[in-house]
C-alpha cells in the first residue's frame, strides 16, 4: 500500500510517503533489526546512519522516522532538528518520530523533543515495536 500526500508545500518539492519509514541508527545491527520489523507491517524502510539521513530526507519525506538516540539518546540530534524543519515546513506533525531509547520512559521523563511521538526502550522487539508501526499505518490510512 502506497499513501501519498500530493500537498507537497512547493512543486518539485519533497513529498509526504507513509509508505516509507526512516530507520536512523549508528549501528548497523539495530537498523536491520528495525527494519525487517517495518517490512513485516509491509512498509518500506530506508536504512541510514546519522551522517547520511538528512541526505535522504530531500527527495520523499517517509510518514515516520524511527531514531536510534545511541547510549545517551543524542546520537540523532542532527536528524531530530531536520525533522522539526520538516514538520514546519508541511505544517503538520509528519513525519512522525519514534525513539529508541536505552532508558524506559516518557518523551517528558527523558527529556526529549516534544517532536518525538513514541518512545521505544531497547532491547527493540517485534512485539515492542510493531504496535506503534501498526498505528502509524492506521492513522496514515485515516482521513486528514
Amino acid at each position: 500500500m502506497t499513501v501519498v500526500d500530493e500537498s507537497a508545500p512547493a512543486r518539485g518539492g519533497p513529498r509526504l510517503d507513509f509508505s516509507k519509514v526512516l530507520v536512523v541508527s549508528r549501528s548497523p545491527i539495530n537498523r536491520i533489526v528495525v527494519s525487517r520489523i517495518i517490512e513485516q507491517s509491509g512498509l518500506k524502510a530506508i536504512a541510514e546512519s546519522p551522517e547520511t539521513a538528512p541526505s535522504a530526507l530531500t527527495d520523499v519525506i517517509p510518514g515516520a522516522v524511527v531514531l536510534d538516540g545511541g547510549p545517551e539518546n543524542g546520537d540523532c540530534d542532527a536528524v531530530l532538528s531536520g525533522v522539526v524543519a520538516i514538520r514546519g515546513m508541511m505544517g503538520r506533525s509528519a513525519p512522525c518520530v519514534v525513539f529508541l531509547s536505552n532508558r524506559a520512559g516518557t518523551v517528558e521523563s527523558l527529556a526529549l523533543p516534544r517532536t518525538v511521538d513514541f518512545v521505544v526502550a531497547k532491547p527493540i522487539t517485534p512485539d515492542r515495536l510493531q504496535q506503534i508501526i501498526e498505528t502509524l499505518k492506521s492513522s496514515a490510512r485515516s482521513p486528514r
